[in-house]
């Protein structure tokens, strides 16, 4: 039987302080991810660069705040670890980083080398966005063009936001830490589904993306008693142009100012920790929880290296394989 490479594809995050800049330069030079007006987009390389430099210092010190490093690519590389001892010796799994190493062009070739004359790519992100899953699409197909890969040899997991197994999941690891949150006090928790922001221009160009969140949250409203109530905010805004709203930081804002003193904060479009989870929520935003009143504030984990996520991944793969 034929070898099969697997590609859990990722943004990737700084393995060390001194890597900051570097990752902010490359995401700010990402058309998919930083949109630019035609005559602007010109000067992307240098502005990309100025824009790291100015904004390092301080991402550094939100890095230092959660041990000096994006876990990342650590966790996805331990994520492959267990898919493919899942899917046994006919496999080969591979973390693939856009903007960090391992890259997307160094796993394919990894793969290659290994043995592997067919492949799918996994998006790591279960909804799809330009930003996120047609950037990486992108870099991997550019690769495969420059490899001389047959690309109707690469099956492409777009998207699984919708997946059962998925839901829940979620679902379970949200009553989990809602009744944690019950039992402590005080009073009845609410539920912010945090999602990661996009810009206005995404959607208005006909980006998927918001109409997947709620997709994924209409299925999770339905696993979840109806008693919780629930509200959808966007968080990570990094761009001055208009982004989509309510903000998680207006959202958990309104909270306090309205009285509500008990919160649980669902990442819904994150399955690994990294920057966004471990200093934006954890920190940033239970600072700010807090300051307008809110008196218990927590996380549901993520799913890092989990066996159910092992599992869905896994059938995600099998489904791809048996059609091609």
């Amino acid at each position: 039987m034929e070898r099969t490479g697997v590609l859990l594809l990722q943004m990737g995050g700084p393995r060390s302080l001194d890597e900051v800049e570097s990752y902010i330069q490359r995401l700010f030079n990402d058309p998919y991810l930083v949109r630019l007006p035609f005559w602007v987009n010109l000067f992307r390389g240098p502005l990309s660069r100025r824009v790291a430099r100015k904004r390092a210092p301080e991402v550094r010190e939100q890095y230092a705040l959660i041990g000096g490093s994006s876990p990342n690519n650590r966790v996805t590389a331990e994520q492959a670890a267990a898919l493919q001892l899942d899917l046994g010796a006919d496999f080969r799994c591979y973390a693939a980083m856009a903007y960090t190493p391992p890259t997307i062009g160094e796993a394919l070739r990894a793969a290659m080398k290994d043995g592997c004359t067919r492949w799918v790519a996994v998006s790591m992100f279960p909804q799809y966005c330009t930003a996120s899953t047609e950037a990486a699409f992108a870099e991997l197909r550019t690769e495969i063009a420059a490899a001389g890969v047959d690309a109707g040899r690469v099956a492409w997991v777009e998207r699984w936001g919708d997946n059962p197994a998925y839901l829940d999941a979620l679902a379970a690891d949200v009553k989990k830490t809602v009744q944690t949150a019950v039992e402590e006090g005080p009073g009845a928790p609410h539920l912010v589904i945090s999602a990661h922001g996009i810009p206005i221009s995404y959607i208005e160009s006909g980006d998927p993306y918001i109409q997947e969140i709620e997709s994924s949250l209409a299925g999770l409203r339905q696993r979840l008693p109806a008693s919780i109530p629930i509200t959808l905010a966007f968080q990570s805004r990094a761009t001055p142009v208009k982004w989509k709203e309510p903000s998680t930081i207006d959202t958990l804002t309104k909270l306090g100012q309205e009285g509500v003193r008990n919160i649980v904060v669902l990442p819904i479009s994150f399955v690994n920790d990294h920057i966004e989870t471990l200093y934006e929520i954890d920190i940033q935003l239970a600072d700010i929880a807090r300051s307008f009143g809110v008196e218990s504030y927590r996380r549901v984990p993520v799913f890092n290296v989990d066996s159910r996520l092992t599992a869905i991944l896994r059938e995600l793969v099998l489904e791809k394989v048996a059609a091609q």
